[in-house]
């Protein structure tokens, strides 16, 4: 990867369709067959908690190559306290080029921007392996749980990063997904009959059937 060879920007409402293609490229039969992904960027842009300030596309040779967008979201504190944080993603680069380096640059340029907004954490779920190169962390080691998830159960997907440091100090508590993310089937089917038939591979390594 060469750093002069992309630019990253906010992203336009002519960038849209573009950019479902190019979330529903990324992750197709990455997580489970299909995926929903690209509706799920659909139906968050008109989220009240979409921040268009953080909305970002990568570009490379006037194509769009990747994109990242966050969301404000909440952790109920156990001392009774609502703590304001962001949630990330769909965070998505091109197929062909992964594993270059590009994901993290876009990373690490969203999150800067997200820190120079005074904002104070990011929770996701993630691959520690990846994002730990940026800075996350377990959650658990900030005392943070994930929400609707057995105290037994594997947390280990579940990542944080403050960004301003200290921000978790003292606090405990259960984060909370905003609803948008949570979409159908059914809508997920019926919005993907707009783009190019793909099939549906069950793989190994996916999460889901």
């Amino acid at each position: 990867m060469n750093k002069n060879d992309y630019t990253i920007r906010l992203e336009e409402k002519s960038d849209y369709r573009a950019v479902e293609n190019l979330v529903r490229e990324s992750f197709w039969n990455v997580y489970k067959p299909g995926c929903s992904e690209h509706f799920v960027i659909h139906v968050l842009r008109d989220d009240p908690a979409f921040i268009r300030e953080l909305d970002f596309v990568m570009e490379q040779g006037g194509s769009l190559i990747g994109q990242n967008m966050f969301m404000k979201t909440i952790i109920e504190a156990d001392d009774g306290r609502v703590i304001d944080v962001l949630t990330m993603g769909p965070i998505g680069i091109t197929p062909q080029l992964k594993r270059q380096g590009y994901g993290k640059a876009l990373l690490d340029y969203s999150l800067k921007k997200a820190t120079e907004m005074g904002f104070g954490a990011v929770l996701f779920e993630g691959n520690i392996g990846f994002y730990g190169k940026s800075g996350f962390d377990y959650a658990s080691k900030f005392g943070i749980r994930y929400h609707d998830l057995p105290e037994d159960a594997d947390a280990s997907f579940f990542l944080c990063k403050e960004l301003i440091p200290g921000y978790l100090d003292g606090i405990t508590g259960v984060y909370q997904t905003p609803q948008g993310y949570y979409v159908s089937d059914e809508d997920v089917e019926e919005f993907d009959k707009d783009f190019p038939p793909k099939e549906k591979l069950k793989l190994p390594g996916q999460i889901f059937g």
